[in-house]
């Protein structure tokens, strides 16, 4: 395993305040380590952006963003803004209420 490349894990969200701490505890379990978490906000009304704050205070490979206006709204322009940020090896697609197996990244990986 070459723990050198960097996985960078992008999630659209709006308004999933109530879901998204699942999805991120589930990437913090990862036995792969090496991968950085793009958040993009599609212009969420709830508490999103408080709770994805504590997220990146306490965990630096955590990045929240707000979609900016030259992209367009919905989902697909969130995922395009992450992949223009992302700095990782390989991408992976991730949607705000799904939930990683602790070994999913090194599994694919080592593939």
């Amino acid at each position: 395993m070459d723990i050198n490349l960097l996985i960078s894990i992008i999630i659209p969200t709006f308004n999933r305040a109530h879901l998204i701490s699942n999805t991120l505890d589930s990437i913090l379990t990862q036995t792969y380590t090496n991968w950085e978490c793009i958040v993009v906000d599609d212009g969420s009304t709830d508490n999103t952006d408080e709770l994805l704050k504590t997220y990146c205070a306490n965990d630096k490979r955590f990045q929240y963003h707000s979609r900016p206006n030259n992209y367009l709204p919905g989902g697909s322009g969130a995922r395009n803004y992450g992949f223009a940020v992302s700095k990782g090896n390989y991408i992976q697609w991730f949607d705000s209420d799904d939930l990683m197996l602790p070994d999913k990244l090194e599994v694919q990986i080592n593939a």
